[in-house]
């Protein structure tokens, strides 16, 4: 995204790895969820970027509200149902989750092949590796609720997943096939061998959210998104307004102060996912739109 040698890129992803080897040498809780917030969240907070550079320019310093209040309004929406609905809300959590890691990583070829197996890893696997672990680790993101084993559908959804990975192989180019195995085989030992919170933080920070960013520096809309150190820069301000919002509602949680971390860090994940994917849905309709307009525009 910025080059092999970037000083800045060495840094960053130095720092990620530290605090990702101590979370899983340490079995740390707390150190997992650290990483998942500081090397994660800022991707998504990208999106006040991209909306100042569409709004900006027709409604001047009005934009910041017009992006902001129906964000907030989403973000607040999800976290009311966690309370109200707390066994639904995770339902559909895993089911919007499945759909967005699908959909932001998954390649132009085979498409429906590599969301699937992009986006069921981190939801599929553990299931079938760690049950107890995972159902422990949703019911701990959505209490009062307890579950004695994962969500069966995630489970049923292994198969196909394991039939979606041997037909994406299929598929692929011979001279891509084996970075295409290595690739697979590293996924998947990801999440066989380490605990579900562990799996999830390596592959959000080192698979999910670089994805996102390096689609956005490819992205020629976004003139200042020119390198991740950029990306970077331009998400501080929405990541530091998050973790802000995120402290106000700590006296809401109750229990164990890891209990309240754990639950609050996944419900504001999903609380701010849902919003995100309804930005991204609707940045690429201007995409498309823009793109259909230059074709059709008279020479």
């Amino acid at each position: 995204m910025t080059g092999r040698h970037d000083p800045f890129l060495r840094l960053y992803w130095g720092c990620a790895v530290i605090l990702a080897a101590a979370s899983i040498l340490t079995s740390s809780t707390l150190l997992a969820l650290a990483a998942i917030i500081l090397f994660g969240l800022p991707h998504g907070a990208l999106d006040g970027e991209m909306a100042r550079q569409i709004l900006r320019p027709r409604c001047g310093a009005a934009w910041f509200i017009l992006f902001a209040l129906p964000y907030l309004a989403l973000l607040a929406l999800v976290l009311v149902l966690w309370r109200l609905y707390p066994l639904a809300t995770l339902t559909g959590f895993l089911a919007l989750s499945l759909w967005h890691f699908g959909s932001e990583t998954s390649e132009s070829s085979a498409s429906i092949l590599s969301a699937l197996i992009y986006g069921g890893a981190p939801l599929i696997l553990p299931c079938v590796f760690h049950p107890a672990a995972t159902a422990s680790l949703l019911s701990a993101m959505a209490p009062p609720t307890h579950l004695t084993s994962p969500p069966f559908w995630l489970v049923w959804l292994f198969p196909f997943w394991v039939m979606a990975a041997s037909a994406w192989l299929g598929v692929t180019p011979r001279e891509k096939r084996l970075e295409k195995l290595g690739l697979l085989c590293g996924l998947t030992a990801v999440f066989a061998v380490l605990p579900p919170l562990q799996a999830f933080m390596i592959y959000f920070i080192f698979q999910h959210a670089p994805a996102h960013v390096a689609t956005l520096v490819e992205d020629r809309r976004w003139k200042r998104l020119v390198s991740a150190q950029a990306a970077l820069r331009y998400s501080l301000s929405l990541t530091a307004a998050t973790l802000i919002i995120g402290a106000l509602l700590i006296p809401f949680y109750t229990g164990p102060m890891v209990e309240r971390l754990l639950s609050l860090t996944f419900q504001l994940l999903a609380a701010l996912t849902l919003p995100h994917m309804v930005f991204d849905f609707l940045t690429g309709q201007i995409k498309e739109e823009t793109q259909l307009w230059s074709a059709t525009r008279p020479v």
